[in-house]
């Protein structure tokens, strides 16, 4: 990894200072979208995310301070998906308490939350974190590339074969593997800096 990199204060360990509020709301921007998908991932309703969202804010605002990584044990990404899913789980909890016709509905949601292990919560974050960091780094990235670069691009996601893509772009086969692997480059590099700096 580039020496800068491993230079630069991380996110997180700039988080856990006190009275730091400038990397509070950094925190919330870059890491929001994530926990969303998460929550999502639970199999939590879309009109219920929101609130749940910022009950898992406030719950990591309290908590962060204590956060210490331990390399090998439990990545960040890992605790914070344990504590998106204690969050969803105490908030069906107390809806299923209720005398209401939808309890059937928040006793199923207990079951399958208490059914997700440690392992398959690890799973979930990295799958998550996987995707969220790919599409914070190519929407940092994209318009440093020529229009018809990530045109191109943006095929390839969906299309593996380098000859469809030449023919659909009216372009040679070596002139796709080219956009592909200098959009490519910079790509993994961008990733590689958000996911140093955002201390995951």
């Amino acid at each position: 990894m580039d020496k800068q990199y491993k230079t630069r204060q991380t996110l997180l360990s700039k988080i856990v200072q006190p009275d730091n509020e400038k990397s509070w709301e950094e925190f919330t921007q870059y890491y929001r979208g994530y926990i969303y998908a998460v929550i999502r991932n639970l199999g939590v309703k879309q009109d219920l995310i929101p609130d749940l969202l910022q009950d898992v804010l406030v719950k990591v605002w309290k908590s962060l301070p204590n956060y210490e990584y331990r390399e090998g044990e439990c990545t960040f990404r890992t605790w914070l998906c344990l504590v998106i899913k204690s969050i969803v789980y105490n908030f069906y909890r107390k809806k299923s308490t209720r005398n209401n016709a939808q309890n059937t509905e928040y006793d199923a949601a207990l079951h399958a939350l208490d059914a997700i292990t440690e392992p398959e919560i690890n799973i979930i974050a990295e799958k998550e974190w996987k995707i969220y960091v790919s599409n914070l780094a190519w929407n940092n990235v994209k318009d440093e590339f020529p229009k018809r670069c990530r045109e191109i691009f943006e095929a390839s996601l969906h299309e593996a074969s380098t000859e469809a893509l030449a023919q659909r772009f009216d372009i040679t086969e070596s002139s796709v593997r080219v956009y592909k692997s200098r959009v490519k480059k910079v790509l993994l590099r961008e990733m590689s800096r958000l996911n140093h700096d955002l201390g995951a």
